[in-house]
């Protein structure tokens, strides 16, 4: 086992969080923490279930586990779990650790597909449809509790100001796939100013909230 030496279940957030807390830095893991009761607090304003709710939870403490291992480290992972890295993976490195922490999430800690979806796509997005779980981690990474950033707290006021409005669970979605747009052209615009490189599947996640097929 690559990490979790005790064979620790997804769903031990105790355990998660103690192998998480040996990995990353102090302000990394309240982050993560940060995550996690981020995550929670949007499940039950979706009206999610207790099990998903443990899902998604557990896809927080586990979406960042990786996120401090260097670039060598990274692909070794990639390369003892068979993970492909496309054209656009390679040219943006620091997102590496959605690909690496999903996997490490599925195969050490028998995380099923809706744990691994929201972690992988935790940071690129996804122009598929994998709905709630993963915008819920997306944007619960994006602004949870503890990020003070322009952008982070700019969202998360958009969003709780929204969704005191929002009465039925449609009005609900809209204020979040709202929010999501919101989020995402606030990454996009970063990414020009400081004239990096934008992975096509950030634009396809954007554009599936512009135009969903």
């Amino acid at each position: 086992m690559f990490c979790n030496k005790n064979k620790l279940s997804w769903d031990d957030f105790d355990g998660l969080r103690e192998v998480v807390k040996s990995l990353v830095k102090e302000k990394r893991y309240i982050h993560t923490l940060g995550v996690e009761e981020e995550a929670i607090r949007l499940a039950d304003i979706f009206g999610c279930g207790d099990d998903l709710i443990k899902k998604f939870r557990s896809a927080a403490i586990l979406h960042d586990i990786t996120k401090e291992f260097d670039l060598n480290k990274q692909l070794d992972i990639c390369d003892k779990y068979k993970i492909k890295l496309s054209k656009d993976d390679l040219r943006v490195n620091n997102e590496w650790h959605a690909k690496t922490a999903a996997y490490i999430a599925r195969i050490e800690f028998g995380a099923d597909d809706i744990i691994f979806n929201a972690i992988y796509y935790h940071t690129l997005g996804t122009y598929k449809s994998y709905a709630l779980s993963s915008k819920i981690i997306y944007l619960a990474d994006y602004m949870e509790p503890n990020r003070t950033f322009k952008d982070c707290v700019e969202v998360r006021d958009y969003f709780y100001s929204e969704i005191e409005n929002a009465k039925a669970l449609k009005e609900k979605y809209n204020v979040l796939d709202d929010t999501m747009l919101f989020s995402i052209d606030k990454t996009l615009k970063t990414l020009i100013k400081e004239k990096y490189y934008i992975h096509k599947n950030t634009m396809k996640y954007r554009n599936s909230f512009i135009n969903p097929v």
